[in-house]
């Protein structure tokens, strides 16, 4: 089975920070989150990070995205 977290860092790397059109802080402003968080998120393979529900929920929340509608698209 593959790691959950690895799949959901790889999906918010390649759909919403690749696609993003500033800088990382203010990707993470706009997210709610730390910068050191998506530092880690984009490095989560070096650094074996794993992503917390707590931040996942407040990153959808952002995007006006529930959790539900999160994993439909990363088809988890």
């Amino acid at each position: 089975m593959l790691d959950l977290s690895a799949d959901i860092c790889n999906y918010i790397n390649k759909e919403w920070i690749a696609r993003w059109e500033g800088s990382m802080r203010s990707f993470a402003d706009e997210h709610d989150v730390d910068e050191k968080t998506i530092r880690q998120i984009i490095d989560f393979k070096n650094t074996s990070y794993k992503i917390s529900l707590y931040t996942l929920h407040k990153m959808c929340n952002a995007r006006d995205l529930t959790l539900e509608e999160f994993f439909r698209e990363i088809k988890r």
